[in-house]
C-alpha cells in the first residue's frame, strides 16, 4: 500500500489602492446580526427625522413653499459621487467623517432668506457658494437629525461642518432621503451615513417596563393553577410472568386499602377512606401523610 502527501499552499496577491478594486470586508454572523438590528432600529428614526428637517424649514413654509412629505432609508453598496451643482456638506467627529449632507443651492438659499432675510438685502445668485449663514443653516438642520438617531453622546464642539469644494467619489453605508409631494420641482435633501456614524449608535434598550404588580400578580396566578389528584383504593401484587397469561375479561383478586393514599403527582400528601354523600363517591381525609410516616418512624 502506497501513501500519498498532498501539500496545498495558498497564494495571495497584493492589490493596490490605486487599482480601485471593490473589497467587501469579512463581516462575522454576531456582526451581521447585529448590523441588520441596527438598520431596523434606524428605520424607526425616520419620521422623528421628517418632523424635525420640516420644523427647521418653517419660515419657507409659511411663505408657501412645499414641505417634504417622504422619508426613506436605503443602505448604500457602491461609491456616490458629489453633483457639485447642489450644495454639498461633510460632517465630520474628531476629525473622522460621519456623513455628507445634499441639499439643493435654491431651497437653501430661500431658507437663509426666511431666516437671515429682510428687504434690504441685496439679491444673490443661488448658484453661488453657500454662504457662512447658510452653513449655520445646515449645521442645525444636521444636528436635529444626529438628535434623532440612537447616537451616543457627542461633544459638540468637536462637530465641524465643512462644504464639499470636490467631487471624489464617497462610501456611505446608508442613505436618509428627504423628498418634497410629488409634482413639487424641488430636489430631494439627502443624508449620506458614512460607517463612522452607525459605529457611534448603539442599540436602544426596549421601552417595555415590566408592571410593579407582576410579583403578586405572578404569586396568585400560581396559586390558581389546577394541579391533578389520585386517590389509591387497592393494590394486587403479580409475578412477571403472570402477566403474560392475562387477557380481558380476567377478574383479578384486590387488595383494598384500609387507609387510601391521596397522591399529587407521585408525593403522597393524605390518607383518606371512602365514603358515598348524596350519591357521590367522596374521601375523607383521616391523617396526614408525614405524620404516619413520623410514627412509623419513631
Amino acid at each position: 500500500m502506497w501513501g500519498f502527501i498532498i501539500k496545498t499552499t495558498a497564494k495571495a496577491n497584493l492589490i493596490k489602492s490605486a487599482q480601485g478594486v471593490e473589497l467587501r470586508p469579512v463581516v462575522l454572523i454576531k456582526e451581521k446580526l447585529a448590523r441588520s438590528r441596527l438598520l431596523m432600529q434606524l428605520s424607526l428614526c425616520q419620521r422623528p427625522i421628517l418632523d424635525a428637517v420640516n420644523l427647521l424649514l418653517m419660515p419657507i413654509i409659511r411663505q408657501g413653499h412645499l414641505a417634504l412629505s417622504n422619508v426613506s432609508l436605503s443602505a448604500k453598496s457602491n461609491q456616490v459621487t458629489p453633483q457639485l451643482h447642489h450644495a454639498w456638506f461633510l460632517l465630520s467627529y474628531n476629525r473622522i467623517e460621519l456623513g455628507w449632507w445634499e441639499i439643493d443651492k435654491c431651497t437653501l438659499d430661500q431658507l437663509a432668506s426666511g431666516y437671515y432675510g429682510s428687504c434690504l438685502t441685496a439679491a444673490k445668485s443661488p448658484l453661488r457658494a453657500p454662504s457662512h449663514s447658510e452653513l449655520r443653516i445646515v449645521k442645525r438642520i444636521i444636528m436635529a437629525v444626529i438628535a434623532r438617531l440612537p447616537v451616543t453622546d457627542m461633544d459638540a464642539d468637536k462637530l465641524e461642518l465643512e462644504l464639499v469644494l470636490n467631487a471624489a467619489p464617497i462610501k456611505a453605508t446608508a442613505c436618509c432621503e428627504l423628498s418634497f409631494p410629488p409634482g413639487h420641482d424641488g430636489h430631494p435633501i439627502r443624508f449620506y451615513m458614512a460607517e463612522h456614524l452607525l459605529e457611534l449608535m448603539a442599540e436602544q434598550p426596549s421601552q417595555y417596563q415590566a408592571d410593579p404588580e407582576l410579583s403578586e400578580k405572578l404569586a396568585n396566578r400560581l396559586k390558581q393553577i389546577p394541579l391533578r389528584t389520585s386517590l389509591e383504593l387497592g393494590h394486587q401484587s403479580m409475578p412477571v410472568t403472570s402477566l403474560q397469561n392475562v387477557a380481558v375479561g380476567d377478574i383479578l383478586p384486590m387488595n383494598l386499602h384500609s387507609r387510601c393514599p391521596l397522591t399529587v403527582g407521585k408525593r403522597p400528601l393524605f390518607y383518606a377512606t371512602v365514603h358515598t354523600h348524596e350519591g357521590q363517591i367522596v374521601a375523607k381525609l383521616t391523617q396526614e401523610a408525614f405524620q404516619m410516616e413520623e410514627q412509623s418512624n419513631g
